[in-house]
Parts: C-alpha cells; sequence; structure tokens
C-alpha cells in the first residue's frame, strides 16, 4: 500500500493527531520558562575564605597554600586558580567537561574540611558551585534613610517576602552599615583594672547566652530549665559583671552603633541597601520577576516617608524584549515567505496549504521542545525564527509537485499518489540532511557547545516536523481543497507573472545548455571565487560570541592600592556623577569593597551597574555610551582604573574562565622578575590600535604596619607571639562578644577600642596586653614593636604557581585583528629565563571553538555524503553536491565582509547549516534527473536540461523563501537579535551564492564527468 493511500484511508486520525500535538504545544507555550540563555552548567567551583587580618602574603601561605594543596587531589580537577588579598583568598577550581559536579563539589568540601586544622582558627570557609543562578535576575535599591535603618528594613522585612517567592533561589542584601552594639573601651581604663578587650568580651559573651540546663516536673507539667539573664537591650549589656564589683559601663561605653565600614552601597549617589535576587537552577526568570515586583509595589507602601524602592537591574525585561523582537522576526519572515509563495503559485488555496505548515511546525516544535528540557530563551527562539523559512520548503515541494502532476492528469487522487512517490525519498532525503549536519555539535563543550546544542536541537525538532507534515498533512489538504482545474492562470496579473516564470525557465535552460559545453570555464569561475573568499577571509574580522546591547553596563573599578575607603568613596562619586551625566543613564547602583557574585574584593575596588533607558528611548548603544563615558572618566580622575563589561556577557565570560577578550599570563618563582617583564610588556601593548582598558596585572603597593613581638619580653608576661597578635587584633579591629536577641532578630555585640585610638598609628604603642594568670596589663610598646612597611596588596596563582595576568578589553577593532598584533609584541619581547608566557582569555577559547567547529564542519560533510550515497547509490553525485560547499562559502564571508560582521562562532554555525541548505536543493534537481534518465530512458545531458527546468520553480521558491525568513533576523532588529545576527548574514550571503552553483556548476560537472550520453541503469547505478 502506498503512504498517500493508507493516510487517506486514516484522514480523521491524521487531523485529530495533528490538532492535538499542536493544542499541546500551544498549551505548553503558555507554560513554558523562559531565561536569556540555555541553562548553562559550568564545571567549576569557588572557595572562598574570609575571616583573617593578615596580609595578603600571609595569607598565600596560611590560606590559600593549604587549601590549594588540599582540593588538587579531587578528581576531575585539571586547573586551581587563587587571588589572595588582605584577610581572604578566593580559589576557582575547574573542573573536566564531563565532571559530576555536585560529586565534585562534595569531594571538594570534604579535602578542605580535612585540611581545616592547617588554616586559622577564625577563618570562614565557603564552597559553592559556580553555575548562572550565583548571579542576580534582579536587583532593587532601598534608599531615601539612614543606612542602618534601610538594612533592618531589607534584611528583616523585605528579604523574607521576597525568599518564598516560587523560583527565588537566594535573596543577598549588601549594605554598608550594619547594626551592631558598640562596646567602646578606653586602653587605659582597662589597663586600670588589668583587663584586655579579650577578657571583656569573653565576660559579655558568657553573659548573654542562653543555655538549656535541665528538666524539672511539677503539677504533672515537664518544664525546661534556660539559664537566660534576659539582655534584651544595650542599656542591659552595661549592667553586665565582668569582675568583682566591676561592670562593662565602669569600663566602657556602650550604643547601638554599626560595624566597621567596610564597604559602600550607593544607589543614583545616595546612601543605600542592595538586594539581589537570583533564581533557582531552572526558574522561570520572567515568572520570578513578575511576582517579585507584585511584592515590592505592595511592600513599597509600608515603607517610612522618604524611603523608595528602586529597581535596578531587570534580566526579565531583556527577555521579555527578546522575545518580543524574535516574535515580530517571526512574523515578519513568515509574511515575507507567503508572499513569495504567492508570486510563484499565483493561487491562494495552494499558498495557504503550503503556509499552514509555518504555525502547526512551531506549536508542535514548542512541545516537543519541552519534553527534551529545553526553555525559551535567545537560542531557542532564535532557532524558531531561523525555521520560519526552512519548514516551508518540504510543503513547497510538495505542494508544487502535486499542482505540477494535477494539470498532467484530471485525477486528483491519482495525482497527489504520484506526486508523493515521486519526491518521498528525495524530500526525505534532503531534509535530514538539514539533521545530520548538527549531529557532530555533540562534540562541542563549554559555552559553545552548550548555547549552541539548545539551538540545533530546537531547529532539527522543526525542520523534523515539518517533513513529517508534508508527507502527511500537506498530501492530505491538497487532495481535499485543491480544485480539479488549476486556476493559477485566471488574471490578467497572474498570466504575466505565470508568463515571466516560464519565460525565465526556458532562458535558464538555453543557458545551462550552453554552460554544459563549457566545464573548464565554469570550474576556473569557482576556483577564481574560491581565491577571492580566502582573500576576503583574511580582511574579515574574527570574534568569539557575539556583543549584545542588554541595556545595561557595570563599570568596574580600581583606586591606588592602600587608598582609604573613605578616598576610593571621593573619587568613584565623581564616576557617578559623570555616568548620571548621561542622558542615556537611567540610575546607578554602587558597591564599595564589594562585587557582584561569589568573590573575595579588596576596599579599592568595586563595581557600579548601570542601567539604561530602553533602546527605543535612547540614540546611542550601549557601547557607544560606554565609550563617551570612559574618555570623561579617565580625563576626571585619571588615578583611577576601570573597566567596562555588559552584565550578562561578563556572567558568561567569567563563568568560562575568561573574563576578558586579551589575557597574557606570566608564570614564575620570582615575582619581582614577572613584575618587570609585565612592565616592559604594557607600554608596547598599550599602543596596539583596539586594546581597551589594559591593566598589566603588578599589584598595588599595600602600606601595612609590622607588628614585631619580642619573644622574649612576652614570655615573661606569660604570652607568645600569636596572643600578642590576637590582643592587638582585639582592640584595632575589635572580639565578638556573642548577641544580642531582639523581639525578631539578633545582631552582633562587639568590644572594641575607640575610632580615635584605632585610626591613630602613633597610639598603637599603648595597647594594653594582659598578662597571663595576673589582674594587670603590659603596653605593647614593652614587648614588641611596631614599624611602617609596603607590601603587595593581591598576589594570583595557578596550579600552585605565582602567576600574573595581563589583561585587556577590545575596540571596536576585531579580536583577531588584535591578537595577531599582541602575538607580534610577544615575539619580539622575549621573556625572561624563568617565565613562562600562555595566552588565555575569550581569544583562547575562540580558537578552541574554532578548531571544534571546523571538525565539526568537516563531520558535517561527511555525515551528508553517507546519507546521499543511500538515495544515490553512488560516490559521483554526492561528491560534487558537497564540493559545491566551499564555493558557497564565498558568498558566505563576502557577505560578511560588506556588512562589516565578524567570523565568530555564530556564522561559523551559520556555515553549518549552510551544507545542509545547499545539499537539499542539489538531491532536489539530481535525483529528479535519475528519475528521468530510469523511467524515461533520456540520456544525462538531456534528463539533466528537464530536470533543472522542471525543478526551478521549486529550488527558487524554497530559497527565497529560506532567505525572507531570515532577513528579520539578518537586520539585528529588536533585543538579543545580535546573538542570531552574524548566522542569519552567512547563511543568506551563502544560499544567495549556492544557488546558481547548484543550477550551473553541479549539472555541469556531472555531464563532465559521466558523459553527455550516460545512461542509468540498474547495472551501471550499482557500478558506480
Amino acid at each position: 500500500m502506498k503512504l498517500f493511500d493508507l493516510l487517506s484511508a486514516q484522514r480523521r486520525f491524521v487531523y485529530l493527531a495533528v490538532a492535538l500535538a499542536s493544542g499541546v504545544g500551544i498549551w505548553t507555550a503558555l507554560t513554558l520558562p523562559s531565561a536569556i540563555y540555555p541553562e548553562l552548567l559550568f564545571p567549576r567551583v569557588t572557595v572562598v575564605a574570609e575571616g583573617s587580618s593578615l596580609g595578603a602574603r600571609e595569607v598565600v601561605f596560611t590560606i590559600a597554600r593549604p587549601i590549594e594543596e588540599a582540593v588538587t587531589s579531587v578528581q576531575g580537577v585539571r586547573r586551581v586558580t587563587s587571588r589572595s588579598i588582605r584577610g581572604s583568598t578566593e580559589l576557582q577550581l575547574y573542573f573536566d567537561e564531563h565532571a559530576d559536579m555536585q560529586v565534585a563539589l562534595q569531594q571538594t568540601q570534604q579535602r578542605i574540611a580535612q585540611a581545616r586544622d592547617l588554616l586559622p582558627a577564625n577563618v570562614r570557609v565557603q564552597v559553592e558551585r559556580l553555575t548562572p543562578s550565583v548571579f542576580p535576575i534582579l536587583s532593587y535599591n532601598l534608599e531615601g534613610g539612614d543606612p542602618a535603618t534601610l538594612y533592618d528594613i531589607a534584611q528583616f522585612q523585605l528579604r523574607p517576602e521576597l525568599s518564598r517567592v516560587p523560583g527565588v533561589g537566594r535573596v543577598d542584601v549588601q549594605g554598608s552599615a550594619v547594626p551592631e552594639v558598640e562596646v567602646v573601651a578606653e586602653p587605659a581604663r582597662l589597663a586600670a583594672v588589668g583587663m584586655s578587650y579579650s577578657d571583656v568580651a569573653l565576660e559579655i559573651e558568657h553573659s548573654l547566652a542562653v543555655d538549656a540546663v535541665g528538666r524539672v516536673t511539677q503539677s504533672y507539667s515537664q518544664y525546661l530549665v534556660v539559664a537566660d539573664q534576659q539582655i534584651r537591650t544595650p542599656d542591659r549589656v552595661a549592667d553586665i559583671v565582668i569582675g568583682t564589683g566591676l561592670r562593662v559601663r565602669d569600663v566602657a561605653t556602650v550604643s547601638l552603633g554599626t560595624a566597621d565600614r567596610v564597604s559602600v552601597i550607593a544607589g543614583d549617589g545616595r546612601p543605600a541597601v542592595l538586594l539581589n535576587i537570583t533564581r533557582q537552577i531552572g526558574g522561570n526568570t520572567v515568572a520570578v520577576a513578575d511576582s517579585i515586583a507584585h511584592i515590592a509595589a505592595t511592600f513599597a507602601k509600608t515603607l517610612p516617608p522618604g524611603v523608595r524602592l528602586v529597581p535596578v537591574y531587570d534580566q526579565a525585561s531583556l527577555v521579555r524584549d527578546a522575545i518580543i523582537s524574535v516574535r515580530d522576526a517571526m512574523l515578519i519572515g513568515a509574511v515575507l515567505a507567503v508572499l513569495v509563495l504567492l508570486l510563484f503559485l499565483r493561487n491562494l488555496r495552494v499558498t495557504a496549504i503550503a503556509a499552514s505548515s509555518i504555525p502547526i511546525t512551531l506549536a508542535i516544535t514548542v512541545g516537543v521542545m519541552a519534553r527534551l528540557g529545553q526553555t525559551f530563551n535567545l537560542m531557542t527562539l532564535g532557532a524558531m525564527a531561523i525555521a520560519i523559512g526552512l519548514v516551508i520548503d518540504d510543503a513547497i515541494v510538495i505542494t508544487e509537485n502535486i499542482v505540477r502532476h494535477m494539470r498532467l492528469t484530471p485525477d486528483r487522487q491519482l495525482a497527489v499518489r504520484s506526486a508523493m512517490q515521486e519526491l518521498l525519498w528525495p524530500v526525505t532525503t534532503s531534509t535530514l540532511t538539514t539533521v545530520v549536519v548538527f549531529a557532530p555539535l555533540s562534540l562541542l563543550t563549554g559555552v559553545v557547545g552548550q548555547f549552541f546544542s539548545a539551538l540545533s536541537i530546537t531547529l532539527s525538532i522543526a525542520v523534523l516536523v515539518s517533513l513529517v507534515l508534508a508527507l502527511t498533512l500537506i498530501p492530505l489538504m491538497a487532495e481535499s481543497l485543491l480544485a480539479d482545474e488549476d486556476d493559477t492562470r485566471a488574471g490578467s496579473t497572474s498570466r504575466r507573472i505565470a508568463h515571466a516564470l516560464d519565460s525565465f525557465a526556458d532562458r535558464y535552460e538555453r543557458s545551462l545548455a550552453a554552460a554544459l559545453g563549457h566545464p573548464r570555464t565554469l570550474v576556473a569561475a569557482a576556483l577564481a571565487l574560491l581565491i577571492v573568499g580566502f582573500l576576503m577571509q583574511r580582511v574579515v574580522g574574527s570574534g568569539f560570541l557575539p556583543e549584545m546591547d542588554e541595556g545595561a553596563f557595570v563599570v568596574d573599578f580600581f583606586t591606588p592600592g592602600g587608598t582609604p575607603l573613605a578616598e576610593s568613596d571621593r573619587q568613584v562619586n565623581i564616576v557617578e556623577r559623570i555616568l548620571a551625566n548621561e542622558r542615556e543613564v537611567a540610575g546607578t547602583s554602587r558597591r564599595l569593597g564589594a562585587e557582584l557574585g561569589l568573590f573575595a574584593t579588596e576596599q579599592n575596588r568595586g563595581d557600579i551597574a548601570v542601567r539604561l533607558k530602553p533602546a527605543r528611548d535612547r540614540d546611542r548603544s550601549s557601547q557607544e555610551v560606554i565609550d563617551d563615558a570612559r574618555g570623561k572618566i579617565a580625563r576626571a580622575v585619571p588615578r583611577l582604573r576601570v573597566e567596562f563589561v555588559q552584565i550578562l556577557s561578563d556572567v558568561i565570560n567569567d563563568l568560562a574562565g575568561a573574563a576578558k577578550p586579551v589575557e597574557i599570563k606570566l608564570f614564575g618563582s620570582q615575582l619581582d622578575t614577572l613584575e618587570q617583564y609585565a612592565g616592559t610588556l604594557a607600554p608596547k601593548l598599550q599602543a596596539i590600535d583596539g586594546v581597551e582598558d589594559l591593566y598589566d596585572g603588578v599589584s598595588e603597593p599595600a602600606a601595612e604596619m609590622r607588628l614585631t613581638v619580642n619573644g622574649a619580653e612576652a614570655s615573661k608576661i606569660g604570652l607568645d607571639p600569636q596572643a600578642v597578635g590576637a590582643e592587638v587584633s582585639g582592640a584595632l579591629l575589635g572580639v565578638h562578644a556573642g548577641e544580642l536577641r531582639l523581639e525578631d532578630h539578633a545582631i552582633d555585640v562587639r568590644v572594641r577600642a575607640p575610632d580615635s585610638f584605632r585610626g591613630d598609628a602613633a597610639r598603637l604603642d599603648v595597647i594594653p596586653i594582659h598578662v597571663a594568670g595576673m589582674h594587670a596589663t603590659a603596653a605593647l610598646a614593652s614587648i614588641a614593636s611596631v614599624t611602617p612597611a609596603v607590601g603587595r596588596a593581591a598576589f594570583r596563582r595557578e596550579n600552585q604557581q605565582q602567576m600574573i595576568a595581563i589583561t585587556s578589553d577590545v575596540g571596536t577593532r576585531s579580536l583577531g585583528a588584535v591578537m595577531g598584533d599582541v602575538k607580534a609584541v610577544l615575539a619580539k619581547s622575549p621573556p625572561p629565563a624563568g617565565v613562562r608566557v600562555e595566552i588565555a582569555g575569550q581569544y583562547a577559547n575562540q580558537q578552541s571553538a574554532f578548531r571544534a567547529l571546523m571538525i565539526v564542519l568537516l563531520l558535517a560533510a561527511v555525515s551528508v555524503v553517507a546519507l546521499m550515497l543511500v538515495q544515490f547509490r553512488s560516490f559521483v553525485e554526492p561528491l560534487l553536491i558537497v564540493l559545491a560547499a566551499p564555493v558557497s562559502f564565498v558568498g558566505a564571508v563576502g557577505l560578511l565582509w560588506i556588512t562589516g560582521t565578524q567570523l565568530n562562532v555564530s556564522s561559523l554555525m551559520g556555515l553549518i547549516l549552510l551544507i545542509g541548505l545547499i545539499v537539499k536543493n542539489g538531491i532536489i534537481l539530481l535525483d529528479f534527473t535519475e528519475l528521468r534518465m530510469r523511467e524515461q530512458g533520456e540520456p544525462l545531458e538531456v534528463a539533466i536540461r528537464h530536470a533543472a527546468k522542471v525543478r526551478l520553480r521549486p529550488i527558487l521558491m524554497t530559497t527565497l523563501c529560506t532567505l525572507a525568513g531570515l532577513v528579520p533576523l539578518a537586520l539585528g532588529l529588536g533585543a538579543g537579535s545580535e546573538l542570531q545576527k552574524p548566522l542569519a548574514i552567512a547563511v543568506i550571503g551563502g544560499l544567495a551564492l549556492s544557488t546558481p552553483i547548484t543550477l550551473y556548476l553541479v549539472p555541469t560537472l556531472l555531464v563532465a564527468i559521466r558523459g553527455r550520453d550516460f545512461r542509468r541503469t540498474m547495472t551501471t547505478q550499482a557500478a558506480t
């Protein structure tokens, strides 16, 4: 039984199945989670150890190195980096791509737990798997009040409300004034009573402790006995007894204040508290944002007068805009494709049948996509937009062939059956070529693999669904809805169009006949095109991932090492004012001494999140705003180092371990030698056109006061150097003395010296040091000396080696061109002995991705040849069709050059897709040639001329529909379109050139190889 006969007998089932599948897809589209990117999984774990008061160098030896040695043995670790600053260190563990990250996280935690005894007692270690969900999708500023009050509102009122929203991962509150009970004691008063800061803190902590000490039974009830001093206010803390006849108030003042100010948080230039909201893995970004916005609007009504809750960053708005822009691109592409059909078919009914495959295919695709774990994001939505012109191809070919057969016979069923049988295998094979070109993409790993696997999966689903519809639904609709007599010739306009198309087909047949006699000329022309393409490829810039206008960016800033917090604040205030005066800027949020994500941060660095007005309300792109602000900031604050990054691209690149486009790593055992070599390279690299925001990697000097304990003198009072250091730390940093329990939360209690004392280096000598075992103290000067010194602010290491990284951004010039000049500088300035140079950053990732994609391209071509061997049972036709692809690539490279688009991962994906599209047209043409030779006994030249004339119309229709569907993406209209734009441009350029190659070069070479009088028989077919 023929396929159409089976379908005709089960017509109602086919209609019902399609309707149900479409309905499920539509319902799924209403509930499918949406995000900006596919769910990205990175093989990376972050370890942050903080709480120490040591300098950066001491942190390396006492914290960083023990942890490095412990985690290096974790299975699957391939790279361990560390950055140590004053008081803390941050380690990044990079694992093999296929490592089980849940196991890796557990093993890392176990190794660090085993090494805990090697670390200082007061160090807090945080271990977390680093994923995009660690970074916020929403940020709000709470502005307009006392910073401590704002912190309490955000931490204890707003945070619990936001945390209960489904899909929310974590709500982090960052403020510069954290409430704290301050117990401030003058050194002289402590010395008079023979106590140290640690002594006072210990007594307070004991009094604040609440302990269950037993149970008693009375009157048939069991009571828990709780030891509780019922201290609930700072005034009661002052009454705590700390010695015989001595209370806290006798040696210190107690008040409700704030913790030491180690960071500054500001919103639009005013003190603020920042709330960062992350989503859970797999959470719906838009749904989470909508729920948060509703709660924020309700909560804002309860705020005290003058306090405002201001949105700073909303990733969901970009997602919404991207969905709208892709939707518009799909609608425009669909309309253009339908107009192309109407132009060629000149029949509304025929056009409607073919065009119906577009919405049905997209609906079913969404349903299947959801079952495979995909979400709505820029890659899957982009794939659906790309598919607009592809999913209609099979319907076009089938419908056009049915109409042609209806002209040949009055029996509609016979016409449909004949048309179906004629194209069943050619259409199936040609469509599968589009799918198999994506199969090797499974070899890709990292960002590129995860990004484009979502695109390829969605596109493959859409193409396969369209194939099924073209072979099932479309023939049934054509058989039911098309009239017995074709009315495509009705009307004067239609007649003129028909005459023009027929005339064009005749002229094409004659020109092909002429071309068949000049194969050498065509081959020479093809070779000339290849040479031109090779030359153009050398001038087309290369990049990694396309840049996207996100409507927001971040300014990372760095004041000179050792700069006081107040001075850093003053300099950054100038930057805030400059940004606020940019007409495109809607608002800013600034962190000084804190950063986005899980990172150790010095007090001289931070970032400013800049929110821009919607694209429709500004006449400059985010990059143009950045370029303008960069120059103004450099002139206004010359000593401030700044780096500009787009938020999402910075997150993705940082997660991938390549935060900067240009990164040159210098390894060696002598840090001074590394810094000298970096200093030699920096000015030469800065002179390269396109290098921006260069950082030489040399750590800023950090001012220190070296405390040297006289061991002999310290031993006389029963202390060692470590104990003396603890006493000094208690005075300067304070000693934690427990928690004061309020109505619904607790705040820390800290004992410390007065600010006037802590800020005066000259008064360090009189810090009281408690004499062990005695009710007496000794001045610090009697057992130790304090001298000024200069150290380094930060140390970087990789795989337990010292390392300096020279980094920079890239301006309007391409990454490939800039790196060409960078390599030239490195070649002219070889490293000194003992120094190893390694090129890393986004360029290294780009080169790795390019190599992988070239392998994918080769495997895609091999896969296509293998598939065509099944169809043609010969090597000649498949190889001819595939060998035409490199010539078509010239068109892709040419259009990239004309439009100023870089050759990047997206455009290379376009070349891979192009292979399937080129092959598709070649199969349609040569299969009909084979059919004529077998059934009519025609020689090759006659058969191929006839096939070319008959298949010209469907080839042109499918090509033009594909181009029409890609035009909106190639124009780059709307948010997020930048990711698919290079792909669309490459496909348009390549497909436009591939059409004449398929129509002229392939037939000519086939005739030249086979001979004009070659005839296809079963014997010759088997032989080849």
